[in-house]
């Protein structure tokens, strides 16, 4: 019995994800392995690339155009944002009446502006990351960081800003070994219930 009623939530989770990705009306672009939780939202200007096996948490809001690479790991209520959602600078123009980023002209820089975040990324509950920002591969964002720069890879950032506080691997060694892995592996995710496991994994020896 539970083994069905595990076949009966992953077939529901993947039903989700196709429901939220019909509904960008051509936005939403991705590989396979795809999986959305409940209600996250996606309203960009202009596109959204996901790349193979990307997970994204429930309540993840995404709000501007974003590039996410392969393998990575977004928490529950992270969100993307624009720096200029709205044109605040007109005189006479009420904030609630300016005109939204993806009125503009195609040619305006701040309309493509945009996030990327490269493979292998865990950005952390609740982060907020902010247009004209790329986060290197292999980086960590904590819980609750507000990423108003670039992160370099394979770097541990949190704060408000967020600052690096740390790097992911204790050394250039296990860096290159992780790279040579990433590279050679083969990685698939069950979809059995909540139970996600790694397969093939590639070499990672000297």
């Amino acid at each position: 019995m539970s083994s069905m009623l595990e076949v009966l939530q992953a077939a529901a989770r993947r039903f989700r994800t196709w429901l939220v990705v019909r509904a960008s009306r051509g936005l939403l672009v991705h590989g396979p392995g795809l999986h959305i939780g409940a209600r996250s939202r996606f309203w960009a200007p202009t596109s959204i690339r996901l790349g193979r096996q990307v997970y994204i948490g429930k309540e993840v809001h995404v709000e501007a155009d974003c590039e996410i690479g392969d393998y990575c790991l977004i928490a529950n209520r992270v969100a993307f944002v624009g720096r200029n959602d709205h044109d605040h600078a007109t005189p006479g123009v009420p904030i609630r009446f300016g005109r939204w980023i993806g009125a503009r002209p195609a040619d305006d820089p701040v309309r493509q502006e945009r996030v990327v975040i490269e493979s292998d990324v865990w950005i952390g509950f609740g982060a907020i990351v902010l247009t004209r920002v790329r986060i290197g591969r292999g980086a960590i964002v904590a819980a609750g960081s507000v990423v108003t720069k670039d992160v370099p890879p394979y770097a541990i950032v949190a704060g408000s800003p967020a600052g690096i506080v740390g790097e992911r691997f204790a050394g250039e060694s296990e860096r290159r070994a992780h790279e040579r892995a990433m590279a050679a592996g083969h990685f698939e995710f069950s979809e059995r219930g909540h139970r996600y496991w790694v397969v093939q994994p590639g070499p990672s020896e000297e």
